[in-house]
């Protein structure tokens, strides 16, 4: 059991198009961000471990020449006479064995050597800005983010509302089943896949008496309980085309299994304000392979076969038949 809706494929939708676009440029904005931070970050590390890596080589250069110039041993009076021309950070005469892992060393004579703290200017300059220039790429990539997420989230609602609107355009307010809108697209939609259907066009029996003697209020619920009846009776796509006309496409190989059915539910009377109604309706049926393949060729056959059973009485269903060719005879 189905009624008859359209996908949210159905109806061109340019906005929501851009607005997908738009998100998408937006993410991949941020993912190119966060990839430009990442290099920055890198290289930046990488020229922090050059600087540093020079400057080692020139304090290690000026103190080995130092020492050579002191004839290669050194003091504590030597020592601090270099510390202050070499602009040395903490020199120290110790064994090798004294000599710390962040430290730099130059070999004197035996076991001794002078040990000092290098100036890394690198680490030095990079702990100093970095913080700054990467929290401002950290910010800007959040921002951008933040907006990307609120962009999707109208998007989403955007795509809800226009759902919705396409609902609203496509259904009967009062039975909830499709609208001629939606039966037209449905239809078009069967011819296009080549599909081998039935149509059924269905109208109650002495509607206006039930709107004159019981009121309107009373013919809006018989409205409903057909519109239900003819949706639950099967697997078909049912609509309401206007007033008390139906419409339903069915398969053709479940076509007298479903029209069985609605005869038996509509043996049955309705309760409708507290009365039994025994609801008369008549069918006029045609199907796809016997006429030719438009919808409008369908309709007028599905059309007559209905005017047919409300010729014969009502209450009855009627199957169009296509007709047959004119034979001529040679004079």
């Amino acid at each position: 059991m189905t009624a008859l809706t359209l996908g949210a494929t159905a109806l061109p939708d340019d906005s929501r198009q851009a607005l997908k676009r738009l998100t998408l440029m937006m993410l991949l904005g941020l993912a190119f961000t966060l990839m430009i931070v990442g290099v920055l970050v890198f290289a930046a590390l990488q020229a922090v471990a050059i600087i540093d890596a020079a400057s080692k080589a020139r304090e290690v250069t000026q103190v080995e020449r130092t020492i050579a110039a002191y004839g290669g041993d050194l003091n504590y009076v030597t020592l601090d006479t270099m510390r202050n021309a070499l602009d040395l950070d903490a020199p120290r005469l110790v064994t090798r064995a004294e000599v710390q892992p962040s430290e730099l060393y130059v070999a004197l004579a035996g076991d001794r050597v002078v040990a000092w703290r290098p100036h890394l200017f690198g680490q030095l300059t990079f702990s100093q800005l970095a913080p700054t220039r990467i929290g401002m790429g950290l910010c800007f990539v959040l921002m951008v983010g933040v907006i990307a997420l609120h962009v999707r989230r109208v998007g989403r609602q955007l795509e809800r509302k226009r759902q919705e609107a396409t609902h609203l355009a496509l259904t009967d307010s009062l039975t909830g089943l499709g609208n001629r809108l939606a039966f037209e697209a449905a239809l078009a939609a069967r011819f296009a896949r080549r599909e081998r259907f039935a149509l059924v066009l269905a109208d109650l029996d002495r509607f206006k008496s039930i709107n004159d003697d019981l009121g309107h209020a009373a013919g809006d619920l018989v409205l409903q309980h057909v519109a239900l009846t003819l949706r639950d009776a099967g697997k078909v796509e049912a609509v309401r085309l206007g007033g008390d006309e139906f419409a339903i496409l069915c398969a053709v190989g479940e076509l007298d299994e479903y029209l069985a059915e609605l005869r038996r539910r509509f043996d049955t009377p309705a309760l409708v304000e507290g009365r039994d109604l025994r609801l008369g309706v008549s069918f006029g049926v045609a199907r796809s392979d016997d006429f030719e393949p438009t919808p409008d060729a369908l309709m007028r056959a599905a059309d007559a076969a209905l005017y047919r059973a409300k010729r014969h009485g009502g209450d009855t269903a009627e199957l169009a038949s296509p007709a047959l060719p004119e034979r001529r005879y040679a004079a």
